[in-house]
């Protein structure tokens, strides 16, 4: 059908005859001209956004047999609002391309919303955030699909100014306008606009955005008066059931080759026919049946009439609660009934069940993976994710003051953490002053477990900027904020956004955990936050002594004397200030922004590791030599400061304190924490004091990595390993580190304890060098009455690579990510080039005039090891046989 027999055309065309027929006519050949040049305009789309469905006049002028469908064919509108409304057909849709927008794609870049969606296209396709110099200089493809998903975005929002908007031709210098006519662009292109662009909007919005009807213009009659709610309840009604055959042939679906998740869209609405009314509802039916293979167009089918079956009763409810005339059709047949809907849309060799993995007790799985299943039994959970919440509130707030010209001195932020006692109990309080939280993200965002926010499209549309700022947020899960009700069933969520006024302070309380739902109310004037951001309030229903609590792995459970150390423990890198507040002392800064970076050492120790003895700790101290070295990133950031930290004897392990044997007493040392967003992980860096940023490799944000690699390492390792180091595992987690040796012992021949040069010196003069475990060796000698000698060409090391991270006991098990991390796994067998074996295997290729490459080659060519004659006992009388790890010969290189 065309859109010129439908019935609100005809509308039109019977006006012309009538006596108000000049301003109709002039209205029909207006949009005449319009539909011509959005016609071109639509033929665009598919440059830009190929994987979409139809979107050329095809589907515009299907919109008007829709409308006809949906409305009913004695729906009442009068010339004015049905040219409104098709001015709204005309660019709902236009901007999925760049040439509806005027100044094109150099246009889209002075947005900032662009290089949001540039950032999180990245994201989305490798994992991670991109560096400055990759998101200046963006991978191509990563850009062609940034800008289809810019557009589906935005298009809504360029939509609304499209009818007004003005496009000049550039080798002419002439101007055009989608409506030519001024008189009409500046009279309805607004509101043609706002009404094209509410297709995206939720429907909760068209009642506040359209409420009031808009007066006839003085030249026409006085009945011909625009009703903007009616209209974008067409709009959107039309737009969502267009799912036939024009919208997705198969030939054009075959020259386009649409990707993977497009494909199911083009292939249910090729299979699609028109739909007819059954009673108050839309049936739809297809022609051919769904095959096994494409049974995922069937389910995307399904989705998509359950979305139309929404909006269609939505409006129902709008048009019938506002007094406006309703339509014919109010629902979808099938859609709560798979098995009427596969009788009418038909599947082959296989049946439509609703067999979706979901959560039937959303509550509880809220309960469970928001709480103590997730975190395990450890109460410092709450306040870490609160506090880690409310530090990327104020990262995000300082980001966009300071994209907006912000003078830097003019941007605050921070975080005060509060205990106090009422009659109900006692209280925790975390307060932020940050970008506080509209009541669209405290109501949905914040609520919406599993999804964080600041990845959203919701995100980029409330804070454009954000992204592209450089802001990297610690939330990734949207689950950290239920870990509260580990601590508490009362909770407060008191929020402003930065850039509202105190009064629009909103409260949303839950009086019983999730098992309630939450009430959301204005702030009484006590409760207003002055200065914009977020508090969190929750009553305790754990004793506070439990909460401020450090389980250490050596000792008893140690209450800590104050919430104030307590915070500077868990926190010890925040780039935010935090404050501790009480009645009695006032507001206390416990960390200062980034002043792990330049504190004094011992300072910085102290905060660390208050979880240790204090003598104990002191005495480690004296074991550091030199002061805590920071960890150079390749981007010129300081990402850790740390030195190593020799192992001492434990001052209270009293075993055999006569006895100058260490075996079997215990060994104390540093660890440093790795922390995620300035916030400590269950995670450790081994013989090391100091901290380490890191970014955490699973949702309950214990276990972390540091961010940048163990090659980013090489320059610390390498001055470390220049101070006086007599344990060997800090010398095998160095070399880890990529460490250049230097003085360091890395082997043993029958020379004894040999360096690096050492060793190349001794295989240089051999053409057979047998490596072989030094533990096996220290086996033998250990059970040996005697004192064996090594053979010549032997060399005893350390077999393996290093692991100098460590996670808790009870985390360890559920990733590898920590085992993993340092070790360049390239190369078979047991060859691991930052290691000790890498270390033997370079030193035989100097002495022997090779390629390291070459000799890794080799060492990986070698058949299964032997047992070979490695040394012999005291006087030469038996020869000792073990093991080997490797033979290698130069003959054969």
């Amino acid at each position: 059908m065309s859109y010129q027999e439908t019935h609100f055309w005809k509308i039109f065309e019977e006006c012309t005859g009538q006596k108000s027929s000049s301003e109709a006519k002039r209205l029909l050949a207006e949009f005449e001209r319009s539909r011509e040049r959005a016609a071109l305009i639509a033929a665009e789309i598919n440059r830009d956004s190929a994987n979409l469905t139809q979107h050329d006049i095809s589907h515009i002028d299907a919109l008007w047999e829709y409308a006809e469908l949906v409305c009913g064919s004695d729906y009442a509108l009068n010339p004015a609002e049905i040219y409104v409304l098709g001015i709204s057909f005309l660019v709902h849709d236009l901007a999925n391309g760049i040439a509806a927008i005027p100044g094109g794609m150099e246009e889209i870049s002075q947005d900032s919303r662009w290089q949001d969606v540039l950032v999180a296209e990245y994201r989305s396709e490798h994992g991670h955030y991109p560096s400055h110099e990759t998101q200046v200089n963006m991978d191509h493809d990563i850009e062609a699909k940034a800008v289809a998903r810019y557009l589906r975005e935005t298009h809504a929002d360029y939509a609304a100014r499209i009818p007004l908007a003005s496009y000049e031709d550039s080798a002419t210098g002439a101007s055009f306008h989608l409506i030519e006519d001024a008189e009409l662009r500046n009279q309805y292109g607004h509101l043609a606009g706002r009404i094209a662009a509410s297709h995206w909007w939720s429907s909760k919005e068209l009642r506040r955005e359209f409420g009031v009807k808009i007066g006839a213009r003085a030249s026409m009659p006085t009945d011909w008066q625009v009703d903007p709610l009616v209209l974008a309840c067409i709009l959107r009604c039309a737009d969502a059931s267009h799912l036939d055959s024009r919208r997705a042939p198969a030939f054009l679906r075959a020259l386009r080759k649409p990707c993977a998740e497009s494909m199911p869209h083009w292939i249910f609405q090729d299979k699609l026919q028109k739909p007819r009314i059954h009673e108050d509802r839309l049936s739809y039916t297809s022609l051919s049946p769904f095959s096994r293979d494409e049974s995922d167009a069937w389910w995307v089918c399904h989705d998509a009439l359950a979305t139309l079956h929404d909006e269609l009763t939505a409006v129902d409810n709008i048009l019938s609660d506002a007094g406006r005339h309703r339509f014919a059709v109010r629902a979808v047949v099938g859609v709560s009934d798979l098995e009427e809907l596969a009788r009418s849309i038909k599947t082959e060799g296989w049946h439509p069940i609703d067999a979706r993995v979901k959560a039937t007790d959303v509550i509880a799985l809220v309960h469970r993976l928001g709480g103590a299943e997730l975190y395990g039994n450890d109460l410092s959970v709450p306040i870490r994710e609160l506090i880690s919440n409310a530090a990327d509130a104020v990262r995000a707030k300082k980001a966009l003051l300071s994209i907006s010209g912000v003078a830097p001195w003019e941007i605050a932020g921070d975080i005060t953490v509060t205990l106090r006692e009422d009659v109900r109990g006692a209280w925790l309080h975390i307060r932020d002053t940050g970008v506080g939280m509209s009541k669209s993200v405290l109501t949905n965002a914040l609520l919406n477990f599993g999804t964080s926010y600041w990845d959203s499209a919701q995100s980029r549309r409330d804070l454009p900027g954000l992204l592209s700022s450089g802001f990297r947020p610690t939330g990734q899960y949207g689950i950290g904020f239920f870990s509260v009700f580990m601590i508490g069933h009362s909770v407060q969520v008191i929020s402003r956004r930065y850039d509202a006024a105190a009064s629009e302070t909103l409260v949303l309380e839950f009086a019983n955990g999730v098992s309630r739902r939450p009430m959301l109310r204005t702030a009484d004037s006590h409760e207003q936050l002055v200065s914009g951001g977020t508090e969190v309030k929750v009553l305790l229903s754990q004793p506070v002594a439990n909460i401020l609590s450090i389980r250490r792995s050596n000792r008893p459970t140690k209450d800590l004397v104050s919430l104030e150390e307590f915070c500077a423990w868990l926190c010890p890198a925040l780039d935010v200030d935090l404050h501790v507040a009480d009645k009695a002392v006032g507001r206390r800064l416990v960390v200062a922004a980034d002043d792990w970076k330049h504190i004094d050492r011992d300072d910085l120790i102290d905060r660390l590791y208050i979880d240790r003895d204090p003598v104990l700790t002191e005495k480690m101290k004296e074991a550091i030599e030199g002061d805590l070295e920071p960890v150079i990133s390749p981007d010129g950031d300081i990402v850790a400061r740390m030195a190593i930290a020799p192992s001492i004897l434990d001052p209270d392990d009293l075993r055999d304190e006569d006895s100058d044997d260490p075996v079997g007493r215990s060994l104390r040392s540093f660890s440093a924490p790795l922390v995620v967003g300035g916030v400590r992980a269950q995670t450790h860096m081994q013989h090391s004091a100091g901290l380490i940023v890191a970014k955490t490799v699973r949702a309950a944000r214990d276990i972390a990595i540091p961010i940048v690699q163990a090659e980013d390492f090489s320059s610390w390792a390498s001055r470390q390993a220049q101070k006086e180091i007599l344990d060997k595992r800090i010398t095998h987690d160095l070399v880890g580190l990529y460490a250049d040796t230097g003085n360091l012992t890395v082997a043993e021949t029958a020379a004894g304890e040999v360096t690096f040069d050492e060793l190349t010196g001794y295989c240089s003069t051999r053409s057979r060098i047998v490596l072989v475990q030094d533990a096996a060796w220290s086996n033998y000698c250990r059970g040996s009455s005697g004192t064996p000698v090594l053979g010549d060409d032997i060399v005893l090391l350390h077999v393996g690579g290093s692991v100098p991270l460590n996670a808790s006991r009870r985390y360890h098990e559920f990733d590898n990510a920590v085992f993993n991390w340092g070790r360049d796994w390239q190369y078979e067998s047991f060859l691991i080039p930052n290691s000790m074996t890498g270390v033997a295997l370079r030193a035989v290729a100097a002495a022997w005039d090779l390629e390291e490459s070459a000799m890794y080659s080799y060492f990986n060519s070698l058949e299964e090891r032997g047992v070979e004659e490695v040394g012999v006992d005291q006087g030469g009388n038996k020869s000792i046989r073990l093991r080997t790890f490797a033979v290698l010969s130069r003959s054969d290189l």
